[in-house]
């Protein structure tokens, strides 16, 4: 056991972390103890005014009563009570506001009910008021955020990312990726000066990020004027950019296109990480993932600035990456029931690599050995092949250096290391090496300085679980991987020496950082990890959980100096699929990641970080993301409102409508009416969601409304979804429209001709100088732009003139919705500098308050024909359209006669 006085030195109730301290021997109340012998005080460097001290207390290792006394002399030996506390709260605050110059501050005992003393966590003393604790909306919570002032940032259609450099590009294009199915924006990244609808993302020097964080710091500032980036590196840009999405609404994570607005609340962010490996092990070995659910695991990980994705791709179960010239490594195999084989190509797991580097992810891959290996053993010959003389066990490979068995090992170790630093960029390559129980110690050492060489020699750095590190050389640069002591029952292998021999150390505490564990009713295995107890350590301050004792104080490590890095490893025995992984990965991990990123002061106040995740799971629900919504957070509602499209016959079908996360709420407890925004009557509705169900693995997800509906007239709607609950409604708006969703935005000034040759091209406020052609199975959106010339199209999907000048003729034939003004499609009318000519189109026609310098004709219609309130310089012709057109009650005015079916109109 560590003795108490190390574990409860005075310093830890002095070091910024809230989960040791200093305890008082664990002094027994009662045969003789007297609680007045016990006291803590704190020397000032600097005699300075004080104005609160806060005290944080283990209950109920507390005082009922003590006297806060203070000392103004060189030497602290003469007192003076300055507040008597009677019952002090956990966390206790006394402020006493000394202006004087103050040397030392102490807590004089009095009374306890305790029978173990007193244990003060952290004992603070602050010139100033103690600043509240720092929340906000972004995980892992910065180094610095500053609320600003005046009108939120709005991302609108307009919007675009803007780069410094084109070198930014494929970045800046996997950023977008991330707003645009939810926004339906083009959002074009551009090499150009920002406007204030602009994302900007610059390369230069921040102040206040340490050379040293260079790499991954940035600085990120929302206000109306825009929302702008700079980092001194590219990662650092990524990194800003996912925190300005957390900064939207949490909608903003949706797979489907939502009705916004999407506006972020003025802020400035300085951020830098903490340690540079941030890392999630997923188990494809036990239970195969696939390379879609693992690129789903990367961009969560992404999302929350994680950069590490430790792969482990071999275990007893099976082997799961493609060797060249061993086909029997076939990913056959697998743990437990219904349990999930597979297999990664080379291709495969390049793919991933790739995915991975895209969003500044590395992927660590492991492959296991000696022990842990059955598979591999199996498909190499068994023991007869790789095992050693007399070996029993089929889980491993023979590490006796004077037995062949061992070189025949080492020869497939090499091609294997050799195949797979071959297609993996990342530096590390980690070799397992834990729980090798049974296995002579020399032995187990020799065979792992053996792997450290061949994967040296193959050009990267080895990592290993301990107790591997006890066979690297000494001085390499190979990588401890400390989880925990665990020898099978055996004597204990953990000594000072693991510590004190200056090595990089990934922390992965057991006790708290393993995350196939157990928590809030869920399956897994035990003692079960608690999301506070996810929360509650710190790498300079880890359980050895197979020692009992922090390990610090016991060994000396790991030293802060010396740790790189966090690792949160899922085991897979469990594990089925993308949905269970998820399940047992957050919120848990968003705690550890936190760990990882941000400084160590900032992460030491649980009930802060309970509301930086109550906003974070709306965005996990609206992502898909089958989160634990467990009853330790308050999570808070978010809505949002879809934009459905419908076609030419006007009708929606079953479409999602509304969608609210409410993940406190059992979805049972909620009634919903849809409200379409036509004027006909509001009709009740069904919700779809899925309840929590921890017992199986099952997170609440979004409550969905859909409904079906037919308008009667082409155009863009307003609807309300409204979910109700206990005298509690939630207003969700909804756009259902005509308008065609934009795959191309176009701005500025065109001097050449200009051809729509696919999709659909949205003119925003620009201005073109040739002619505009649409061709067949495409569309033309325009709003308040300039065409001086003619448009055409033939065969077009949808041409939409809205509030648009053209000086050329206008002729659309073989459309199928064709729009010249629209006022109940929020199309503003056009202006045409000469005649137009609609005809041949089979879907909705609207010309509807347009102005036209020539003749208008519309011909061989067969859709519904709307001409309305047009002002026409020339005869107005309308013949052979079915069903006849109307002018739904706003007469048209021309110069020339009206004629066929227009003569009444």
């Amino acid at each position: 056991m560590t003795a108490p006085a190390a574990t409860y030195a005075p310093a830890n109730a002095v070091d910024v972390f809230v989960h040791n301290g200093w305890s008082s021997n664990y002094a027994s109340v009662g045969n003789g103890y007297d609680p007045t012998q016990d006291w803590f005080q704190v020397k000032l460097a600097t005699p300075a005014p004080v104005y609160e001290v806060f005290s944080r207390w283990t209950s109920p290792a507390k005082p009922t009563e003590y006297d806060l006394q203070v000392s103004t002399d060189a030497d602290c030996q003469t007192w003076s009570t300055v507040t008597h506390v009677v019952n002090p709260s956990d966390k206790d605050s006394q402020v006493i506001d000394r202006k004087d110059p103050i040397s030392c501050v102490r807590m004089q005992a009095l009374a306890t009910t305790s029978t173990t003393g007193y244990t003060i966590n952290e004992f603070e003393i602050w010139s100033g008021p103690k600043p509240p604790p720092v929340v906000g909306q972004i995980i892992p919570v910065p180094v610095k955020q500053t609320p600003g002032t005046g009108q939120p940032w709005e991302l609108t259609d307009t919007s675009r990312i803007v780069i410094s450099s084109s070198a930014l590009a494929a970045t800046a294009e996997v950023l977008a990726g991330y707003l645009r199915p939810a926004t339906g924006f083009v959002l074009p990244v551009v090499t150009d000066s920002a406007t204030a609808s602009d994302v900007s993302l610059s390369l230069g020097p921040v102040s206040g990020v340490p050379e040293n964080k260079a790499a991954e710091g940035y600085s990120l500032t929302v206000s109306s004027a825009g929302a702008k980036i700079v980092a001194p590196q590219a990662h650092g840009l990524f990194n800003g950019f996912e925190s300005l999405r957390q900064l939207l609404p949490a909608a903003i994570n949706s797979p489907t296109t939502g009705a916004g607005p999407w506006t972020a609340q003025p802020v400035t962010v300085l951020d830098y990480p903490r340690y540079e490996h941030r890392g999630l092990q997923l188990d494809p070995a036990r239970n195969f993932m696939t390379v879609a659910e693992i690129r789903s695991m990367i961009d969560q990980l992404a999302a929350l600035k994680g950069d590490r994705l430790h792969l482990h791709l071999s275990d007893s179960q099976s082997w799961r990456l493609e060797i060249k010239g061993y086909p029997a490594l076939d990913g056959t195999g697998c743990n437990g029931s219904a349990c999930i084989a597979g297999f990664y190509t080379q291709e495969d797991f390049k793919d991933l690599v790739k995915y991975a580097a895209d969003r500044f992810i590395e992927i660590v891959p492991e492959l296991e050995g000696p022990a842990h290996a059955t598979a591999a053993v199996r498909s190499l010959g068994g023991v007869a092949v790789v095992g050693c003389q007399g070996q029993t066990q089929t889980d491993r490979f023979c590490t006796n250096p004077n037995d062949p068995a061992s070189e025949r090992a080492l020869a497939f170790w090499r091609d294997a290391i050799a195949q797979l630093a071959a297609i993996s960029p990342a530096p590390i390559i980690h070799i397992g090496g834990d729980e090798a129980i049974g296995m002579p110690h020399e032995d187990y050492k020799w065979w792992i300085g053996q792997m450290e060489t061949i994967v040296n020699n193959a050009g990267k750095r080895m990592m290993g679980w301990n107790p591997a590190l006890e066979g690297y050389a000494p001085g390499s640069t190979s990588i401890n991987h400390y989880w925990s002591d665990y020898t099978g029952g055996g004597p204990p292998l953990i000594k000072p020496e693991w510590f004190n021999q200056g090595r990089s150390v990934i922390t992965t505490p057991e006790w708290n950082a393993y995350l196939d564990f157990g928590y809030d009713g869920s399956p897994g295995r035990t003692p079960r990890t608690e999301l506070d107890k996810a929360y509650s350590w710190d790498p300079e301050w880890v359980y050895e959980k197979y020692r009992s004792v922090w390990a610090q104080p016991a060994y000396g490590g790991p030293k802060a100096e010396d740790i790189i890095g966090i690792e949160a490893p899922i085991w897979g025995e469990q594990m089925r699929g993308l949905a269970t992984n998820e399940f047992m990965v957050f919120p848990r991990l968003a705690g550890i990641l936190e760990k990882a990123w941000s400084p160590k002061v900032l992460t030491q106040d649980y009930d802060a970080y309970r509301q930086r995740l109550s906003v974070a799971g709306p965005r996990w629900a609206f992502g898909g993301v089958n989160f634990g919504s467990i009853a330790q957070v308050t999570w808070s509602p978010e809505a949002m409102g879809t934009v459905t499209r419908f076609g030419v016959d006007k009708t929606v079908s079953n479409a999602p409508l509304g969608r609210l996360a409410a993940g406190s709420i059992p979805p049972g407890e909620f009634t919903a009416m849809i409200d379409w925004g036509d004027g006909s009557p509001a009709e009740a509705a069904g919700i779809a969601a899925r309840d929590y169900v921890a017992s199986q693995r099952q997170g609440r997800s979004l409550m969905t409304v859909s409904g079906s509906h037919t308008y009667s007239v082409d155009g863009v709607y307003h609807g309300t979804v409204t979910y109700s609950r206990q005298g509690q409604t939630w207003d969700v708006p909804f756009v259902a429209t005509g308008v065609p969703s934009c795959t191309t935005m176009v701005t500025g000034t065109h001097q050449d001709p200009l051809t729509v040759s696919a999709g659909v091209a949205c003119f925003d406020g620009a201005t073109v100088s040739g002619p505009v052609t649409v061709a067949a199975g495409a569309g033309l959106y325009a709003s308040g732009s300039e065409f001086r010339g003619p448009v055409t199209a033939s065969g077009a999907g949808s041409v939409l003139l809205c509030g648009t000048t053209v000086s050329g003729p206008v002729s659309v034939t073989g459309g199928t919705r064709v729009w010249l003004g629209n006022h109940n499609g929020e199309c503003a009318p056009p202006t045409v500098g000469g005649p137009v000519r609609v005809s041949v189109s089979v879907g909705q026609v609207t010309i509807d308050g347009a102005t036209v310098a020539g003749p208008l004709v519309v011909q061989n219609n067969t859709g519904s024909t709307i001409v309305s309130g047009n002002h026409i310089s020339g005869p107005l012709s309308c013949t052979g359209n079915s069903p006849a057109p109307t002018n739904a009650g706003q007469p048209n005015t021309a110069s020339g006669p009206k004629s066929g079916q227009c003569a009444g109109l």
